[in-house]
């Protein structure tokens, strides 16, 4: 018995120990919170750590020191602030949430689509038509694109107005070769005003793609065996120029509308759209060869070999360029390193 009191003080001191401890552990949080209502996140996270060192006994501080942490672009340490959490609650589905961003936000999508495809599993509170775009855009990212088609469709079912869904599962398709669903899914988009520009690009893009492959991008369509083949209803096209134009100061919209009257058959069209992506930016080799192609169809021979001298110019002052800056990077690496 003697014994059990000689260790009674002991034990007394050891858990005042520990109570004081996670005291201060949260002492250390509700500064961190003071400081982020401040704004000022270097001391908030410094008292985050603390508080997360000290074994503070609450979810709350790991959720803020893995959200400081992202904000910062410090994914590793975020993914560290996450596990820890969810080792000490297994149960915190948003930090599962959270975690499997990050793991996107990491460059690890991979590892994203097990975590996501077990909250859908589990069914119990979340959102999981926003669950299932998540899954479907880590799928698409780690490469598996047919289990993200999946899942942008089972999604599409859920909300069948979502735009930026259709719009995923276009640029999917046309990266699998699927040309007739991707071209009907850009289609639809065009009359969706917030994805309307991105699907009169895509389709622009993917119609090129269509003719590159079937190598029939140096003959005459002026007849329009586009229409008769039923790719792209002359309606649909009027659409996607139409969109095309409202930003004639744009180069993305310049090149898209000069590939979409290209691809008509409408040279003449497309040259004027071409000739100001030259005036806008000259260095672009790829402006010439489109140049040449088009005064080359047009029967303006001259023209044609004077711009495509300048795309081998350009071409071969970009490719230059690029090794200069690849071996200046090189140098300033080695630089940087350790002395020797």
């Amino acid at each position: 018995m003697r014994w059990l009191v000689l260790l009674a003080p002991i034990a007394l001191s050891l858990g005042l120990a520990g109570c004081d401890r996670r005291s201060k552990g949260e002492q250390h949080y509700w500064a961190g919170h003071a400081y982020q209502e401040q704004g000022m996140p270097a001391n908030a996270l410094r008292e985050y750590r603390s508080a997360v060192a000290a074994g503070v006994n609450f979810p709350a501080a790991y959720y803020a020191l893995g959200a400081l942490y992202g904000e910062k672009d410090q994914h590793g340490k975020a993914l560290a602030a996450y596990r820890e959490l969810l080792a000490r609650w297994p149960e915190q589905r948003r930090a599962q949430e959270l975690l499997a961003a990050c793991y996107v936000a990491a460059g690890q999508p991979a590892a994203a689509v097990g975590l996501y495809q077990t909250l859908l599993d589990q069914g119990e509170g979340g959102d999981p038509p926003a669950l299932l775009g998540r899954l479907g855009d880590a799928q698409r990212l780690s490469g598996d694109l047919q289990r993200a088609a999946q899942s942008y469709g089972d999604l599409l079912k859920l909300r069948p107005d979502s735009s930026r869904v259709r719009y995923q599962l276009a640029r999917l398709y046309a990266a699998e070769g699927r040309a007739e669903p991707a071209i009907a899914a850009y289609v639809e988009l065009l009359g969706q005003k917030p994805y309307a520009r991105q699907a009169a690009l895509g389709l622009a893009d993917l119609l090129i793609e269509l003719d590159r492959r079937s190598g029939a991008l140096g003959r005459a369509r002026v007849a329009g065996w586009w229409r008769a083949h039923g790719l792209v209803g002359a309606e649909a096209m009027q659409k996607a120029e139409d969109v095309l134009a409202e930003n004639p100061d744009a180069v993305a919209d310049l090149w898209g509308l000069g590939k979409l009257l290209f691809w008509q058959g409408r040279y003449r069209e497309a040259l004027t759209c071409v000739a100001g992506l030259a005036e806008k930016t000259p260095q672009d080799y790829r402006v010439h060869f489109f140049l040449s192609k088009l005064h080359g169809l047009l029967g303006d021979e001259r023209a044609a070999r004077e711009a495509f001298a300048q795309y081998q110019q350009q071409e071969q002052r970009t490719k230059v360029a690029v090794r200069v800056q690849t071996e200046r990077d090189v140098l300033l690496k080695q630089l940087s390193g350790p002395m020797p």
